[in-house]
Formats: structure tokens, C-alpha cells, sequence
């Protein structure tokens, strides 16, 4: 009796455990199907509470952005309608997800775009659509399991008692080529609504394992407490691979359950999202066996400016793009197509170490007089300006050293006392290069390239911002600030109100990410903001309003504009065209 009764306790256990982690599945992954390419996951009554929290609520948010002519008070009305007669429930998360497919027979891509929503009173919803001018003539259609309406061309809404689904779809066609008449043949017509239809019914009747639900990867994400939520899956491009002009064994065994989660959440001061990519079996044993090592920032340490707009390191095996070649099974296609040139596949991928550096700097807008000289500011044209180095160092010399020379035979470089420099069609191009045995630099201007060498300067990078690239594989900076200032001094331009609350309110972007860790790859992506007490939502209202108010503004301009110069209203060639 005792070992029943054990026995029923851990089969109740079990049952609990089970029964927990499915309730912790979204509902609406349950529609989702298991090949879409991406999904996009946010809370709007969590991202309302959090304004709400900063002292902003719904309706002074929709005051900011609806002013008071006769179209906004139209506008505004149909949004709280939306939002409070349509049956829909908002404390729910909505989940917006694409999906692409590839017909090989006939080359044409299928496109779709759909928002899921949960409903609470789908009579409402009803109730609401039949009163819009704009379905008054369209039939609201019953399927066994869902309802729907054709909004439009290449758009329907389907829903049951628990969810409603916005979708849009498009079907691109491309010529195709008869091989017997030699000719481009139009492609027979597709009916876009019947497929549609058939994409938005499988939503509803499809099985719990042909879905998202059943992808552990993206349900996990969940357990993680965010504002928003990402999802991104390799697995629709396998149709795709089917399409190339030739084959490559074991390609669609690398790309196949490549998978990536982040989450994005506003937090004081800052805006933050941190991603986790998987890797399948063949894809990660080729990452474990050419690991690489992390950033240089001895690269960057000389960097001849005190006004350093960006900076991007990267730091990797070169090996590993060999490895990736032999798995693919193509490195003897590789060397045989290479084989006239005089290089092989590892020239090109040993000839660098496997550090890069690209630092911008002083980026800004300068005057030039014109060429008739005039007095009035509007007369005085201007440039962006700004410097930049590119850093590789050299890996294999020798392999660099073939590679090169292919260069000068080309006329791309030149050479000089084994200094290789850029040659007349590169240096058409405004930038200057100079390698050697050490190193592979492109610069903005020969007096970049000679002050980074010299290596006496001393760039001016937060420490913040040097301790966080430590150890990593990858870092990315730009000050946002900074940059947005040096373009705004004269305080002209359309979008001016919108640039100076953009630098106000924005300080920089720092993202960075790791080397694999035997399971996947993990990064950050930080834009920090003025405001550091404030909540980076609520900071971000402020500037959505200017950017309204511009918008509105050149929107008025151009109207003004119109009028003038087609006082009887704009000729129907132009329009059409």
C-alpha cells in the first residue's frame, strides 16, 4: 500500500510540474507556426504602467501626439474606440510575427505579416467592425473555428473567443524563363486572398507541435520578466537554400534550428536588450573548435582624437572559415576555383590575424563659400566632414604578401619598398591606405594615418565604456550626443526641434557580445540615455512629440509649397507618377 501510495504522489508531482511549465507557455504561441522567421512580443499595460508611473498617462500621451485641428480630433476619436469598444483585451501581450516562403517551381516569395491580440467579448469586436464606413460592404465570414473579414486587399482579421489575428500577405512573382523558347514568360496569376485564407485558417486548426508552443527555446524566453520579447529562427531560409544555382553539401544541416531570444526592457536611465543566440550540432562543434579571442583595445588606445564619434572591434579565428569550408565539403572548389590566380582559399582567410578596428571621429558639417559669393547664410553650401581609421593586422605574411601583390597586378594598389599604397582608382576615392608587414591600415587622410602611427596621442574613451569590451569578442560604440550636436550648431534644418531633443535625450549606444560558451553566444545592446533617474520610456515621449510637431510643420511646408506652385491643384501626370 505504502509503494502505491509513493507511487501516486510522484505521478502527482510530475502532473504539477508538467502542468506548471505549460501554463507558463503563452497562450498565443499555440498559433504561431513553427516556420515563422521572426516574432516581436510586447506588453502595452506594462509599457502604460510604467508611463503612468513616470507621471504620464494614456490621455496626456495621446494629447501629445493628437493636437487640435479638425483631422486629429477625427484620428483621436477612432483610436479610443479602438482601444475601448472593440472588445480587445490591451492587458493582454501582443505578438507580431512574420513568416516567408519560396516557391522553387516558379521563383515567386510569399510574405506574411500578423499581429495576434487577445479579445474579450468578441460580440464587441463585431459590433465595431460593422460600423467602420470602410467594411460596411464586407461580409464578416464563419469557419468552423474562427470568424474572419477581408479588410482590405492582401489583409484579414480572424478571430475566436480568445484571440483576434491581423494579417497581411503578398505574393511576389518573377518572370520565368522557358528554356525551350529561350524567352521570359509572365508567371500565371495567383489568387492572393484564397492563400491568405489558407495561411490564417492553419493559425486556428493547426497542431500544438507544429507550432511555436512546442519550441522550447522560445517558450523559455518567457521566464526571463521584460518589457519585450524577440525571437528569430534560421529555419525559413531553408527554402530559400533550395533555389541556388548550385548545391553545397551539408549547408542546410548548418543553417537548420539556428535560433535567437532577447528581451528588451526600459529601465532608468537606459534602454537595454540582451540576446542569446543557439546554434545547432554541426554549426557549435565548428564554434568550440575555433574559438577566438577577445577585442585589442591597444588598437584603439592612440587614436589621434579628443571627439570620437564610433568605435567597432572585432576579435576571431581566422581558422574558423576554413572549418566552416571542409564541413560545407566545398574547400577542394574553393582552392580549384582560386587555383589560376595563384591563391589558395587559406590566402585569403590566413592572411589577416584576425583583429579588427574602426574608429570615426569629428564627424560634422563644414562651410564652403560658393561660387558665386554671396552674404546670405542660405547661399552657403556645406559638407560633412570627420576622420577614420581601419586597422587589421596581418596574420600569415606570406599569405599576405600574395594577396597584396594581386592588388598591385591589378592596378588597385601600388608598391614601394614593400609599402603597399592605395592606387589611382582607390585614391580617386578620397581614402588612404598603407600596408606592411604588420599591418593593414585605411585612413579618412594621410595625416590620420601618420598621427595614429606615431602613436604619441592619447584618444579620450570612457572607462565605463573600456571596462564593459574587456573579454569580449565584439563592441560596438557610437555617442549619440556628441555626434547629434556637431551636426546641429547652426541650428537650421527642417527636423531641428527633433535633433536637438534626439541629443538632449539620448547620451550613447554600447552593445557588445561574447565568444560561444559550448551552447551559445550571448550579447548586449545598452543605449543610455541623458536622464539617468527617469524612466528611458517616459524620456523617450518627449521626443517622440518633437519629432510629431516637425513632422506636422514640414508636412504643412510642403502643402504651402504645393499650393503655390499649382494653384489649381497638382497636374494627374504628376501625381500618377
Amino acid at each position: 500500500m505504502k509503494k502505491v501510495l509513493n507511487a501516486a504522489l510522484q505521478l502527482i508531482c510530475i502532473a504539477v510540474l508538467v502542468s506548471s511549465c505549460k501554463n507558463n507557455i503563452p497562450k498565443e504561441a499555440k498559433y504561431i507556426p513553427k516556420e515563422a522567421s521572426f516574432v516581436l512580443v510586447l506588453s502595452p499595460q506594462q509599457l502604460q504602467d510604467k508611463l503612468e508611473k513616470g507621471g504620464i498617462s494614456m490621455d496626456t500621451l495621446l494629447n501629445r501626439i493628437f493636437k487640435s485641428d479638425s483631422t486629429d480630433t477625427k484620428d483621436k476619436a477612432r483610436f479610443n474606440e479602438l482601444k475601448n469598444d472593440a472588445g480587445i483585451n490591451w492587458s493582454n501581450q501582443l505578438f507580431l510575427f512574420m513568416q516567408q516562403k519560396v516557391n522553387s517551381i516558379d521563383n515567386s516569395t510569399s510574405n506574411t505579416f500578423s499581429v495576434i491580440g487577445g479579445l474579450k467579448d468578441a460580440a464587441k469586436l463585431e459590433a465595431y467592425l460593422k460600423k467602420q464606413e470602410e467594411f460596411k460592404n464586407k461580409e464578416i465570414k464563419k469557419e468552423k473555428d474562427y470568424r474572419y473579414i477581408n479588410t482590405s486587399d492582401g489583409s484579414m482579421l480572424a478571430w475566436n473567443d480568445e484571440q483576434v489575428i491581423a494579417t497581411m500577405y503578398t505574393h511576389i512573382q518573377k518572370p520565368v524563363y522557358d528554356t525551350v523558347a529561350m524567352t521570359f514568360k509572365k508567371p500565371a496569376p495567383v489568387n492572393t486572398e484564397a492563400e491568405m485564407k489558407t495561411q490564417v485558417d492553419h493559425y486556428f486548426t493547426q497542431k500544438l507541435n507544429e507550432s511555436l508552443a512546442d519550441v522550447e527555446i522560445f517558450t523559455a524566453m518567457f521566464k526571463e520578466k521584460a518589457d519585450g520579447y524577440a525571437f528569430t529562427s534560421a529555419n525559413s531560409s531553408l527554402a530559400a537554400l533550395s533555389m541556388m544555382p548550385f548545391q553545397l553539401p551539408k549547408l542546410e544541416e548548418l543553417v537548420k534550428d539556428n535560433y535567437s531570444t532577447s528581451t528588451l526592457s526600459f529601465e532608468d536611465g537606459k534602454i537595454t536588450a540582451r540576446s542569446t543566440s543557439y546554434t545547432n550540432k554541426l554549426l557549435s562543434s565548428v564554434l568550440k573548435q575555433y574559438a577566438g579571442p577577445t577585442v585589442n583595445l591597444s588598437m584603439i588606445e592612440n587614436y589621434p582624437s579628443q571627439n570620437i564619434n564610433g568605435i567597432m572591434l572585432a576579435s576571431f579565428n581566422p581558422e574558423i572559415f576554413g572549418g566552416l569550408l571542409k564541413q560545407l565539403e566545398v574547400e577542394g572548389l574553393a582552392n580549384n576555383f582560386l587555383e589560376k590566380s595563384g591563391l589558395t582559399s587559406q590566402d585569403l582567410y590566413k592572411s589577416l590575424k584576425g583583429d579588427i578596428a574602426v574608429v570615426v571621429s569629428d564627424l560634422g558639417m563644414s562651410e564652403t563659400e560658393p561660387q558665386m559669393k554671396q552674404d546670405e547664410k542660405s547661399m552657403t553650401r556645406k559638407k560633412p566632414f570627420g576622420k577614420m581609421i581601419f586597422v587589421a593586422p596581418v596574420g600569415d605574411k606570406i599569405s599576405f604578401t600574395k594577396l597584396m601583390d594581386k592588388g598591385v597586378e591589378h592596378g588597385v594598389l601600388v608598391k614601394k619598398n614593400n609599402i603597399y599604397k592605395a592606387g589611382e582608382m582607390v585614391g580617386m576615392l578620397g581614402i588612404y591606405v598603407e600596408a606592411d608587414e604588420k599591418n593593414l591600415v585605411i585612413a579618412s587622410d594621410s595625416l590620420t594615418y601618420i598621427q595614429y602611427k606615431a602613436g604619441t596621442s592619447k584618444a579620450t574613451i570612457s572607462k565605463e565604456a573600456l571596462d564593459r569590451f574587456k573579454g569580449k569578442s565584439t563592441v560596438f560604440y557610437f555617442d549619440i550626443a556628441n555626434t547629434l550636436a556637431n551636426f546641429i550648431k547652426d541650428g537650421s534644418g527642417n527636423y531641428n526641434r527633433s535633433l536637438t531633443s534626439a541629443k538632449n535625450t539620448f547620451k550613447d549606444v554600447i552593445a557588445t557580445s561574447d565568444n560561444f560558451d559550448g551552447k551559445s553566444i550571448k550579447a548586449s545592446f545598452e543605449i543610455r540615455m541623458q536622464n539617468e533617474k527617469q524612466n528611458s520610456l517616459v524620456t523617450l515621449t518627449s521626443l517622440i512629440t518633437d519629432i510629431a510637431v516637425d513632422m506636422r510643420v514640414q508636412a504643412k511646408r510642403d502643402k504651402e509649397m504645393e499650393e503655390k506652385m499649382f494653384p489649381g491643384g497638382v497636374p494627374a501626370i504628376i501625381r500618377t507618377n
